[in-house]
């Protein structure tokens, strides 16, 4: 379907009453309202993520952080000389082996940028989440201005 098919559907969708909707961390229950999860009984996140995950992933995305110039750059010396020799011959293939080049760089250097923003968000998520997780448990109090420990947090739900 093209983009103007399917805009002309959407208007007259919403010229009948219909509204877009988009459905983020559920699974639609084909009712149009709130699925919930297989199996479930009450509306839950059907995603989650612990710290470890996180950790993997950005170790993932630092290590391809340091391949992609030495994995994907490897024909460039290749590539620059191969694109100068032919414009030296007068032919316009080198001109455009030299632009594509240049593209695939830029694509590289992108995909770089890319990998380390993943790796550096995924770090500072992690340590943030921590750092919140024991700023909370430092400054719970229980009404008589007492820290409250686990053991006393425990006692509410037993």
């Amino acid at each position: 379907m093209s983009f103007d098919e399917e805009w002309s559907e959407l208007r007259s969708q919403a010229a009948q009453g219909q509204q877009a909707q988009m459905r983020l961390n559920h699974v639609d229950d084909g009712s149009g309202g709130r699925g919930l999860p297989s199996g479930s009984r009450s509306a839950q996140p059907d995603l989650s993520v612990k710290s470890d995950e996180l950790g993997r992933i950005g170790h993932d995305a630092f290590l391809l952080y340091d391949r992609v110039m030495s994995d994907g750059g490897w024909a460039q010396i290749t590539t620059l000389r191969a694109s100068v020799d032919l414009a030296e011959g007068h032919l316009e293939t080198g001109a455009a082996l030299s632009k594509a080049d240049e593209v695939w760089h830029t694509k590289l250097c992108t995909l770089q940028e890319a990998c380390a923003h993943i790796s550096n968000h995924l770090d500072f998520s992690a340590k943030s989440h921590v750092k919140d997780d024991a700023d909370i448990a430092y400054t719970m109090r229980d009404i008589d201005g007492d820290r409250l420990t686990l053991s006393k947090i425990n006692k509410y739900f037993h």
